[in-house]
């Protein structure tokens, strides 16, 4: 990889980050203002699994989605269209990135919510 290259390689990896990270954050309240309003126990744990199955099902169809557009990627006759593939395997991968951050910030949220709701029962 060139100078260029690598640069740009270096403003996207921070941009995805970043997106992740907000993403991450933004999540991460939700599944906490749900886990302080949830019942404790069995009930209050079907909600935890209902949210986050579906955003982790829809994490995994995208890496699905990314890994056979990634596999077609020798299969392209010119570097233009390797080069092609190999951005649609990017966009691809940074959206199943993106919702897997979505994933742990929600359980990670709940967790921290459920500590503190719980805590305040205990006085």
């Amino acid at each position: 990889m060139g100078k260029e290259s690598w640069a740009k390689y270096g403003m996207e990896k921070g941009k995805g980050t970043a997106m992740k990270s907000e993403a991450f954050m933004e999540a991460k309240e939700e599944g906490f203002a749900a886990a302080i309003s949830a019942p404790p126990g069995p009930a209050g744990d079907q909600i935890l699994k209902n949210a986050v199955d579906s955003i982790w099902s829809e994490a995994r169809k995208l890496t699905d989605e990314a890994r056979k557009i990634s596999l077609t990627v020798n299969n392209q006759k010119s570097k233009e269209e390797r080069e092609a593939v190999l951005d649609l395997t990017r966009i691809a991968a940074r959206k199943a990135g993106l919702q897997a951050a979505i994933a742990a910030g929600w359980e990670q949220g709940w967790k921290e919510g459920v500590l503190k709701r719980d805590s305040g029962k205990s006085d």
